[in-house]
């Protein structure tokens, strides 16, 4: 692989306006009962069905997947791509980047593309990773990964046939339970949304499985593209109503928001209901509706959406749409809200990547694919293009004052080399006047083959430089033509330990198919334990075994003498004891020490020099 210098370029303006609201009262009560229940652990059976179109029918002239790909062609001309760029970021690259914790493969390629990434961990250290068509689940206390199923299994006591696709997940750290949502059929005859509650922390146990229709309005329409996040008490789900046999692009007539009761599902009752519908502007219909998740924690009960006109070839418009209060309430209602950013978003260019002739990767539109709340600031991301080097970039916005007079500023992160796309944003912050994010994002170029990276955001300008999280080992080849390179992608804070989100992301493994990198990302080495500042490069440390045995070995290795302490610290970064203070000496060393007074659970050994932390390595006791 051609070894790349990273760059960082930045547009960044500001805009104040007086946002405007418009009353909407379209909604619908539903009782939806418990269709069926499953035990993920106990599923055997799996025929993992899957329909992949691998060639594409070539677009007409009229068509509006033909419209989109000339306004790429039109943007092309006016913002060509560039070998290299000189405007690097200058001053501005003062952020540190985050820090590559564990990071392995998740979901495998499943004759299915893109991979429509998503993720979901829990306090507990139970992570679920969801793409088109598969659940996930790992152990992180153990570094177990516990299996695999398809959407198919996990719905099959539903007894629904039909193509099963665009899977989402959450965690819910009130209820500390998970819920899983996809969707099946793409015609108004056939099309409904699967919503799976876990009746435990255990995502290997029961879930409670509902099945809404996704024709709720009887008018021929069917449900595409949802998107989830969560209340204290409720959960949110959009999704996009369509014409049967014509294209997302065409056949979209409204996006809609279902509101439920989630403890109903966990308790395994029907659930009381409502969709909102009818949630637009001068008559123009609000597209593709971003739930905002919350930052430390999750807020409500009212809920915040975000939407753009993302097929438009650039515009500066985002809309802020406000639902308030809970199913039931008199006094709800639904507004919207149009912001004038100072910086434009544009519709993204195809993107390169390595490979035999031309191989394009597909970016969609410009949509929002990811937003969170925290200090009266949403800050979001979507798919851009970065005139000044023609390559796809993401668009960060942040929407200030949400609570009073709304307004919103944006930057363009981007790469003179790297091209980027398909993020997500958590909250990966400390609470009030810390408004520090991360992003992340698949990267390819013409060069670099198909992986997954993020950026760190300070949220009031400044960023860091990109750290791969993933690179890929080959370009991919799963269709004919341009290829899927995503719909969206995973993150999600771990509520439980600061400074710390989990993601997921799209890589081309060494057959040229999508496969799921899963990686744990934070702002120091360790959540409560200060990343190490001035570590020598000639020092290094090696522990085995990793799960521990009887007794753990530290093979370390220091560039000169130095007087070093031990320390093994829990997961919050408490002290759990000082193993020794001694006069380590230049060269290879042995430390050892017994695991017997130790529960099972995530340790971190700690090995420092006065203030100089030279290591901090994670510990499994099994």
């Amino acid at each position: 692989m051609k070894q790349y210098t990273k760059f960082f370029f930045i547009i960044s303006t500001f805009i104040s306006i007086q946002s405007f609201s418009q009353q909407n009262d379209h909604k619908k009560q539903f009782v939806i009962p418990k269709s069926s229940t499953i035990k993920m652990a106990d599923i055997k059976e799996d025929w993992n069905p899957v329909l992949q179109n691998i060639e594409r029918p070539k677009p007409g002239i009229h068509s509006e997947r033909k419209k989109l790909q000339d306004i790429k062609d039109s943007l092309r001309i006016v913002y060509p791509k560039k070998e290299k760029n000189s405007n690097t970021l200058e001053g501005r690259q003062t952020v540190n980047q985050p820090y590559l914790g564990s990071n392995f493969v998740g979901n495998v390629y499943n004759y299915g593309s893109p991979n429509d990434n998503d993720i979901a961990v829990s306090n507990g250290n139970q992570l679920i990773s969801v793409m088109n068509s598969s659940v996930f689940r790992y152990n992180l206390n153990t570094n177990t990964a516990l299996g695999v199923v398809s959407l198919d299994a996990f719905s099959s006591t539903l007894n629904n046939p039909h193509d099963k696709y665009d899977p989402k997940a959450l965690y819910d750290p009130v209820e500390d339970r998970f819920v899983v949502v996809f969707l099946n059929g793409t015609v108004d005859t056939a099309t409904s949304i699967t919503v799976a509650f876990s009746q435990t922390n255990d995502p290997g146990g029961a879930w409670n499985l509902y099945e809404l229709p996704g024709n709720p309005y009887n008018n021929g329409l069917w449900s595409d593209y949802p998107m989830l996040a969560i209340t204290n008490k409720e959960l949110f789900i959009t999704v996009n109503l369509l014409n049967p046999g014509q294209s997302w692009q065409t056949g979209f007539i409204e996006s809609i928001v279902w509101q439920i009761n989630k403890k109903s599902g966990y308790d395994g009752l029907a659930l009381n209901s409502v969709s909102h519908n009818g949630i637009q502007l001068n008559g123009r219909p609000v597209r593709n509706l971003c739930p905002v998740k919350g930052g430390v924690d999750i807020y409500g009960p009212d809920m915040y959406f975000l939407s753009n006109r993302n097929l438009d070839p650039t515009n500066d418009t985002v809309f802020l749409v406000h639902i308030t209060d809970t199913i039931g309430s008199s006094t709800q209602m639904v507004t919207v809200s149009p912001l004038i950013s100072g910086t434009d978003y544009f519709v993204p260019p195809q993107v390169s990547q390595p490979g035999p002739g031309v191989q394009l990767l597909e970016t969609n539109d410009s949509r929002i694919l990811g937003a969170f709340m925290e200090n009266d600031k949403i800050q979001f991301v979507n798919n851009c293009l970065d005139t000044a080097t023609g390559n796809a970039a993401v668009y960060h916005g942040i929407i200030n004052n949400v609570s009073s007079s709304p307004s919103v500023s944006a930057s363009i992160i981007s790469d003179p080399l790297l091209e980027i796309g398909y993020p997500n944003i958590s909250y990966i912050g400390m609470g009030t006047s810390d408004n520090t994010s991360i992003i992340n994002f698949n990267h390819a170029s013409g060069t670099v083959f198909p992986g997954v990276s993020a950026v760190t955001s300070d949220g009031n300008g400044d960023y860091s430089s990109f750290v791969t999280i993933k690179s890929g080992i080959n370009y991919l080849s799963v269709i004919s033509g341009i290829e899927r390179w995503g719909d969206y992608s995973g993150s999600q804070r771990k509520y439980n330990q600061q400074g710390v989100v989990w993601v997921n992301g799209m890589y081309g493994n060494s057959g040229k198919k999508n496969n799921t990198w899963i990686a744990e990302l934070s702002l120091n080495s360790l959540a409560g334990i200060s990343a190490p500042s001035n570590t020598s490069a000639g020092d290094h440390l090696l522990l085995y075994p990793n799960p521990m045995a009887d007794v753990m070995n530290v093979s370390i290795v220091l560039e000169k003498t130095d007087y070093l302490q031990f320390e093994l610290v829990d997961i919050t970064g408490k002290q759990i004891k000082i193993l020794l203070k001694d006069k380590v000496k230049e060269g290879k060393n042995n430390f050892s020490f017994s695991t017997a007074p130790l529960s099972r659970g995530v340790y971190f050994l700690k090995v420092s020099s006065g203030s100089r932390e030279i290591i901090s390595q994670k510990l499994i006791k099994e």
